[in-house]
Parts: C-alpha cells; structure tokens; sequence
C-alpha cells in the first residue's frame, strides 16, 4: 500500500502513556460493530472517548457505558455519548465508522466536532471518499459521483484532514452498546496521498 501503517490496539502496550499525557479527545461517530470495538480499545488505554448515538444504543452507553466482549471476558469502559455532536465539541481524532451509505448523513452531523486540527479517520467499508486524493493527474481534486453525489461529504469534511482506514476484525453487536470482538485485530492506516507522516506516526502510536 502506499505509505500505510499497521497497528494492532493493544491495552496493555504503552499507549496509555501517550494517551494520558496527551489527554486525547476521540470521537465516534457511528454506534455499530467495528466503532464500539475501536472505542473500547482507545478507552482502554486511556483516551478521552465520545460516542455520538442515538435512540437505545445512546441510552445503553448512557446507563451502562461501553461494554466489550472478547471471549469469556467483559470490559466496561466509561464513555461520553450524545445525539448531538455539538454538546461533545471539537475532537483530536474523530473516527468514522458507518457503512458507506449513511455517511452523507453523518458529514452532515458531525461538523462541530471537526475542528482545525482534527483528524478525520475513515474506518468504513466500501470506496471511501478519500479514494482519489493523491493520484495526482487528470483524476486530481475530483470525487467519485457514486460515493459522493455532488460533493456534498468533501465539502463537510477537509480532504486534507482525512485518512484512511483498513479494518482487519470481524465484530458484531449483541445488544445496544454491547460489542462482541469475533476476530481480527488490526487496523492499516495511511495517508491518501501515501508517505509516511508525523500524524499517521501519532495514531499508530495510539
């Protein structure tokens, strides 16, 4: 790939050090499988973690917090969560994980949670709206019509703010704010435009 990193979220690395001393804010924004996992693990190690819900899985986050399952084992992981992304505000890191058809309606939710340092990552399956950015080219600055019709997500959200994510897990939801880890842990992550770069070096040391 170009310029991707792997990491692989472990609590027991030292990335709760980095969390703690940079008192990360992190943002989900998506209540399915792969973002309840993805929230665990960065709660784990001591990030500042919201959850942007709604309806029963806002309510479960709100009585119980985030709870992961991996094997026999249970964790409970205390998360901030709101339907409304403005009372969570401006985030470090926000993480993208809804299946490719409901992310128009999230760029379009999820704007004051961007700020201009944040960061954008696109755990999602599917063509991402980042796909061309780096080919350089004839194919340079456009979007994908079928991903992004009218450009309506590239406008919500800063190109030069995203980067992409690969998920290697398979999780599932057992019940509102209840996630079960099947298999898989890891994630690739990288620039669209490819190299390495100081930011990429910051999330996989988270």
């Amino acid at each position: 790939g170009r310029g991707q990193s792997q990491c692989q979220p472990d609590p027991a690395s030292a990335a709760s050090d980095v969390c703690k001393r940079q008192n990360q804010k992190i943002a989900i924004a998506g209540d399915g499988a792969i973002g309840g996992w993805m929230g665990a693990k960065l709660a784990a190690v001591g990030c500042n973690v919201s959850v942007v819900a709604r309806a029963a899985a806002l309510d479960a986050l709100r009585a119980h917090g985030l709870r992961l399952r991996e094997g026999d084992a249970e964790t409970t992981h205390a998360v901030q969560a709101s339907d409304d992304p403005a009372v969570l505000g401006v985030q470090d890191l926000v993480v993208v994980s809804v299946k490719a058809p409901g992310m128009a309606d999230v760029s379009r939710r999820i704007g004051p949670l961007i700020g201009p340092r944040t960061i954008v990552l696109t755990a999602m399956n599917g063509v991402s709206l980042w796909f061309l950015q780096g080919f350089g080219g004839p194919v340079a600055g456009r979007t994908l019509e079928s991903v992004d019709p009218g450009g309506a997500i590239a406008q919500a959200i800063p190109a030069a703010q995203v980067i992409g994510c690969v998920v290697h897990a398979r999780c599932s939801v057992d019940a509102p704010g209840v996630i079960r880890h099947r298999a898989g842990n890891g994630l690739i992550v990288g620039e669209p435009a490819g190299g390495e770069t100081p930011r990429v070096k910051a999330l996989t040391d988270l």
